[in-house]
């Protein structure tokens, strides 16, 4: 079968709008082009799904008294797709397995890991991710009141220099806040302690984290202006604020 190669350039095949080279392009399958035009995914067979193949092969031979032809399956004693499906999900289900990853296999019909992602395109992965968002979204504990919300900042998004800590005592109240800053606010034991004192002052009965720093320690309309870029850390311009760029 004549096989094209797609251009870099070209729109990725994926669907994702952008250009394979911003896509696709690296990872650890390529998209290629029949003689009529068809698109299809190239991935190279490892060895046991050589050796798999082979063992298909043989069973065929055994079953039928034949090689297989190119309109044979390949996986001929499979059991129907849907009594697959059925089965892999009783069986996460025994293991324990999270329920959005369950929910989302049935959604994408594929089982995404760290082993796999790379032959897997972007818009599979947004496909995925966005499943296990909508479950998540579906089954979220309402938050409980008075709510407790921690966030941490600096000067760029490895090192954290500030804290701040909130109370919401019910869905339309102004935060309590609290904030603290140190070289070793994430360690500081001081920290630490006047910070579960300030939840416990104010009976919080769940507590909201971001990972990660949101922004730079300077507060916006006190330190820089509003819609501006703190002058006292580039890493974050564009990137926090009023003035974050999508």
């Amino acid at each position: 079968m004549t096989q094209k190669k797609i251009s870099r350039n070209d729109p990725c095949p994926c669907g994702s709008g952008k250009k394979y080279k911003k896509c696709c392009w690296g990872k650890g399958f390529d998209w290629k082009a029949d003689a009529e035009g068809n698109l299809f995914k190239s991935i190279p067979l490892t060895s046991e799904m050589t050796d798999l193949l082979e063992q298909q092969r043989q069973r065929f031979v055994e079953k039928f008294g034949r090689e297989p032809g190119p309109d044979d399956e390949i996986f001929f004693d499979m059991p129907h797709p849907e009594h697959v499906e059925h089965m892999t999900v009783d069986a996460m289900k025994e293991a324990g397995i999270d329920p959005a990853i369950i929910f989302a296999y049935e959604k994408t019909g594929r089982l995404v890991t760290e082993s796999n992602q790379n032959f897997l395109s972007d818009a599979d992965l947004d496909e995925w991710q966005a499943a296990i968002e909508e479950y998540e979204a579906k089954h979220r504990t309402p938050p409980q009141y008075p709510l407790g919300t921690v966030a941490m900042y600096g000067p760029d998004d490895t090192s954290t220099t500030k804290i701040a800590a909130g109370v919401i005592q019910h869905a339309t109240a102004e935060p309590i806040m609290m904030r603290w800053v140190a070289t070793d606010v994430t360690t500081n034991p001081k920290v630490q302690q006047e910070m579960k004192d300030f939840f416990l002052q104010h009976g919080v009965k769940s507590v909201a984290m971001d990972e990660g720093n949101m922004g730079c320690p300077h507060e916006e309309g006190e330190d820089f202006p509003h819609g501006g870029n703190c002058p006292f850390c580039p890493f974050w311009n564009g990137k926090q604020g009023s003035n974050r760029k999508e």
